[in-house]
């Protein structure tokens, strides 16, 4: 028996890295999940192989998290083909490295519209779709180290997973207070070797082995983590284990926050 059968999930950012391990992840723990991103390729690559045993655990919906209109496309076509909502994870997510004088007002409006805009549009309608059928229902989103402690090169990106933690607080406090049973809590990772990691490397003119040598440096556990140790916390706060946590941000960063 999974700790998911019998509810649907909603995961954005799951065509690659983190949000697709947490896809497959819910759909083994019995869950029924719609796999939203913006490369159909990806996106019905993943659905496939969730798929391969013969039923239809997972469906491929592409979206773009800034588009609200396209955001409720996604709902309706999650009710649709599985019928309701008990899950949403708020996975997708940009990172520009820039500091504060080098933010361009294109790149932080593209932040701003991703990270935070998008999960505002996520949290309120799909908080408003678990209200519908009265289950139990469990709203996840991704945060970051980067969004409790500074770094001068990511400004716009800790801005916005800063205000995630704030966002998460809030809707949690609205369900309890509205008798709505959805719990709100985010995960906050540290350094995963995901393809951002790539993008980040290459921004910063590294190769990825010097990425990741700098970046097992920042972790007391002493590696990077990976992508199933993120998606699994995801797990944990979206089902019965968690039954009593809402409100809260979860880290997942080897000790990066600790020191």
């Amino acid at each position: 028996m999974g700790k998911l059968d019998g509810k649907v999930a909603l995961i954005t950012g799951a065509t690659k890295g983190i949000g697709e391990s947490a896809a497959k992840l819910f759909a083994q723990e019995g869950a029924k999940v719609v796999i939203c991103g913006r490369s159909a390729e990806d996106g019905n690559r993943v659905a496939e192989e969730i798929n391969a045993g013969g039923e239809k655990k997972a469906a491929f919906f592409r979206l773009d998290v800034k588009d609200y209109q396209n955001w409720e496309q996604a709902i309706a076509f999650t009710k649709e083909t599985f019928g309701k909502l008990n899950i949403l994870i708020n996975n997708a997510g940009i990172s520009y490295r820039e500091t504060v004088a080098e933010t361009t007002l294109e790149d932080w409006d593209d932040t701003i519209a991703v990270n935070q805009t998008g999960i505002f549009y996520g949290m309120k309608l799909g908080i408003a779709a678990m209200a519908e059928n009265g289950e139990n229902g469990a709203v996840v989103s991704t945060a970051s180290v980067d969004g409790v402690v500074g770094s001068a090169e990511f400004f716009s990106y800790c801005a916005t997973k800063a205000a995630v933690q704030a966002m998460t607080r809030c809707a949690a406090i609205y369900c309890g207070q509205q008798g709505i049973p959805v719990r709100v809590n985010a995960v906050a990772p540290g350094y995963i070797l995901t393809p951002m990691a790539y993008d980040d490397a290459k921004q910063n003119g590294q190769t990825i082995e010097e990425y990741c040598r700098d970046s097992i440096a920042l972790h007391p556990i002493g590696r990077m983590g990976t992508p199933e140790e993120v998606a699994k916390a995801y797990l944990y706060l979206s089902c019965d284990d968690s039954s009593f946590v809402t409100g809260t941000t979860l880290m997942v960063d080897g000790g990066y926050t600790a020191q």
